[in-house]
C-alpha cells in the first residue's frame, strides 16, 4: 500500500494550508504512529483525504512560485 505521509508532503508543498490546519494533522498523526500506526493505514489516508477535500472545494489556494 502506498505511504500516506509522502501525499501530505507533496499537498503542503504545493498549498497554502494554514498553519491551524497542518497543526491538527501533526497532532492526529503524532498520536497515531505512537500507538504503533503505519504510514500505509487507512487513518492516515483519512487525513489526506481532509487536505485533497479543502483543495477541492476551493479553500485552499496554490502557492505561487517563486521566481
Amino acid at each position: 500500500m502506498k505511504d500516506g505521509t509522502k501525499r501530505l508532503r507533496e499537498l503542503m508543498e504545493e498549498y497554502g494550508f494554514p498553519l491551524e490546519a497542518i497543526e491538527d494533522i501533526l497532532y492526529r498523526l503524532g498520536w497515531h504512529f505512537l500507538s504503533g500506526g503505519q504510514s500505509t493505514d487507512d487513518y492516515v489516508w483519512i487525513q489526506v483525504r481532509y487536505f485533497e477535500n479543502l483543495v477541492k472545494f476551493g479553500k485552499i489556494a496554490r502557492k505561487e512560485k517563486v521566481k
